[in-house]
Formats: C-alpha cells, structure tokens, sequence
C-alpha cells in the first residue's frame, strides 16, 4: 500500500486521530514524492553500475556541470562561438540564472558543495511542485484526484531529474504555483513567481503568455460580456461565471466584480507584465552581453544544435523509428522518445476535452509546441516534458476512477518504471539528456 493510502486510512481511524491537515492532498502527494524520490537514490546508490563513482558526481553529471561552473565563477564575458562544446565558457550563457544563483547563495552560506546544494534546491522544489500539483487537480477534479497527480508526475519518464543537478523541479514548482496564486487571484504574486519562472528555462514564456491572457479575459469580461448574462451560483461562498471556461461550476474559483476594478485592475495588468517580462529580460541581457540581439539563440544553436525547426527533427527521427533506421545503440531511446511525445500530444488532448482550467491549458499546449517543434539531442525531449505536469490531469482522474487495489498496483507499477529507467539513464545511457 503506498504510503498516501497508509496516511489516508489512519487519518480516518477513530481514536486519537491525525491532525486535519495530514489528510490534505497536498500533504499526501509531497509524501509520495519524498519516498518516490527516495527509492530512486536508494537504488542508484546501491546499483553496481555505478562502479564505485561518487553518488554526487553522478547526479552532477551533464548540464550540471555548466550550473555548477555558473555558480562559482559566474557567466562568460564575452560570446566565442568558436569555442568547442566542452568549453565551459560562452557556453553558460545558455543557461538562465535562477537555479545557479540560488545554488550560490546557498553554497556560500552553508558552505555546501555547489552540487549539494544543487540537489537540495531540485528535491525541494519537486515537493513544493508536487504540493502544487496536487491542489491544482484537486481544484479540477477532487481529493483523490489531487493526490494521484501529483504521484504520478513525481513517477514521470525522467522524473530523476528532480534529484540531479537540473534545474526542471525548480521550474516546475514556479510555474505550478504561479497558477496557484493566479487561480486565487493573487495577482502581484503569480507576477513575481512567474517572472521567476521566465528566469529559469527559456519555456517560462508559455506561463509568461497564460498569466497574460487570463488577466486580459478577467478585466475584458464585463466589456464583452452583459452583467445579466453572468450566472451566479450562491452556496459553501463559491460563486461561477463565464470567467471559469474549462473549470467545473462545483469548485469553481469566485467571480467578484472587484477583481476587475480600480486597484485590482493595476495589480492584474502589473502581474501580467511580470510573468511575460522574465525570458525576454534574460535573452536580452545575453544579446547586450555578447554584443549581438540574438546571442541566446546564437550559443544554444553553436553549442547544442538547439532551435526551432518547426517539428522537422522530431518528423525525421519518427520517420526512422517506423523504417527501422534508428542510429545503432539508441533504437530504444527513439522509440521512447517518438512513443512519448504522442501519448503527450493523447492526453493534452483529453486535457482539453476534460475541461481542464483554460489557463493551464495554454501553457501546457505552448510548452509541447516547443518541446516538439525544436531541434537538438532528443533524448533531452523526455526531461522538457516533467514540467509539463497537466499533461498527467487526465491520466489521473481516469484512475481516480479506478478500484483501490488498481490505484494502488498502477502506482507502484509506476515507480517502478521511474526508478529503473533513471537509474539507467545515469548509469548506462552514454548520452546527455
């Protein structure tokens, strides 16, 4: 039995009862993450194939590298695209400066080996994700459903990378609780965390892009639409309007006039400005930085291989994945890969379909067109969709569904499938994902 059914029941015991809040979904699915989490270090630290290496060094290993040389030295001072790929120099200016800054501060205040530092941040932020996570679906879809999201996000294909040295958890948790804040109307907060977002992976645009446009429909509405026409249902202080597309009417969010005037307005424009504010500030300060507007794209083209083609890499490589003309040695990760991205394009459509919150929708939807419209290494494609964590909404409520044995079978089917395919990717892929 996983552990957020063992809390669940005790919760309900009679006698001396657990505490309400240990019920709470969010409770429960942070205690699943944990473990999960847990179990994947326990074996990755006991698997022979790590032939004696150091268990930091390996969740250090790839882009942690680059995050780690940008917290103890800072980034490059000039753009040398001349530089081969493994001159940890222009190269930093690739990566955005949220993760390696806090790695930093907290390295210099501790005195932490950047790389434990580094993991802490990760595991951290995929519990405050999951905390989030789980309210979110729980907004949507109730209790159970809360809490089997946030179980099988944290059991997602390359969901390790909430323990390595990347900074996707980190994102993650920013992008789950600018909704959160969002939904409630927190506006000046889903501001600061979704710039914050913007400033710790290039995909911060699409929340940058949802905060905006849920704040142009909130204080567009009354302009668009007749006050008499907004049906208002009174009872347990919920209230639904045609604010709430997409949003189940039973828990939908408030609908109240002062969330559209005067002040509120300023404050809703202000967070709307912010969250878009975050990406487009850090490309512009590499492009003033290297001397050339378009520096960003110009390092991660040199160095990665990394733009936009419009999908013409991922149709390639789907293409030899059904002829069979797989580069020897990564037939497996190709499958994986092609395999993956249309289970995600399946659930992003029962997503919609499902009436999940439109604003999650548009950052779920532009955040896919970039993972599958841009070229680079592809096996980097399976860890650009952990943060995509709306696409696991309709996987979850159909198991919700489910018989309590099947919930419980799936789920440790699921971690199971996460602990061995990371282990792997660290210790036997020979690649970077």
């Amino acid at each position: 039995m996983t552990p957020p059914a063992v809390l669940a029941i005790a919760h309900r015991r009679g006698g001396r009862s657990l505490p309400d809040w240990v019920g709470h979904p969010a409770v429960l699915a942070v205690a699943g993450f944990l473990l999960i989490r847990a179990i994947g270090l326990l074996v990755l630290a006991i698997s022979p194939d790590r032939a004696g290496r150091p268990l930091i060094e390996v969740l250090g290993i790839w882009d942690g590298g680059w995050y780690v040389r940008i917290a103890e030295q800072g980034y490059a001072d000039s753009l040398d695209l001349s530089a081969p790929a493994t001159d940890q120099s222009t190269g930093s200016l690739a990566f955005f400066p949220v993760y390696p800054l806090l790695m930093r501060l907290i390295s210099a205040s501790t005195g932490l080996d950047p790389r434990v530092a580094a993991v802490l941040i990760s595991v951290a932020a995929g519990a405050v994700a999951a905390a989030g996570i789980a309210i979110l679906a729980t907004d949507w879809a109730g209790h159970r459903v809360g809490v089997l999201t946030g179980l099988l996000w944290a059991c997602a294909p390359m969901a390790v990378v909430s323990t390595l040295v990347y900074s996707e958890a980190l994102f993650t948790a920013l992008v789950v609780w600018t909704f959160v804040a969002l939904r409630r109307h927190s506006w000046l907060l889903a501001g600061v965390l979704g710039a914050a977002a913007g400033l710790t992976r290039p995909t911060g645009v699409a929340v940058g892009v949802a905060v905006a446009a849920y704040v142009g429909w909130t204080v567009l509405q009354p302009l668009l639409v007749r006050r008499s026409r907004v049906p208002q249902v009174v009872g347990a202080h919920r209230a639904t309007s045609v604010q709430d597309m997409g949003v189940d009417p039973d828990i939908a969010e408030r609908a109240r006039p002062a969330a559209i005037s005067g002040g509120t307005t300023a404050l809703a424009f202000t967070a709307g400005v912010l969250a878009l504010a975050g990406t487009p500030a850090f490309s512009l300060w590499v492009g003033l930085r290297s001397g050339r507007w378009d520096g960003w794209f110009a390092v991660q083209d040199a160095f990665w291989g990394s733009r936009f083609d419009g999908g013409a890499s991922m149709l390639d490589l789907s293409g030899k994945v059904v002829r069979g003309e797989s580069v020897p040695g990564v037939e497996l990760m190709s499958l994986a890969v092609v395999g993956c991205m249309l289970v995600a394009v399946l659930l992003l459509t029962l997503a919609v379909l499902g009436r999940v919150w439109w604003p999650l929708l548009v950052y779920a939807a532009m955040s896919l067109v970039m993972v599958i419209g841009s070229a680079g290494y592809f096996s980097s494609k399976l860890r650009f969709l952990v943060p995509i964590f709306v696409l696991v909404f309709p996987l979850a409520r159909w198991l919700g569904s489910r018989s309590r044995p099947t919930q419980i079978i799936v789920v440790l089917a699921a971690i199971a499938a996460t602990t061995v395919s990371g282990t792997w990717l660290l210790l036997s892929w020979p690649y970077a994902i």
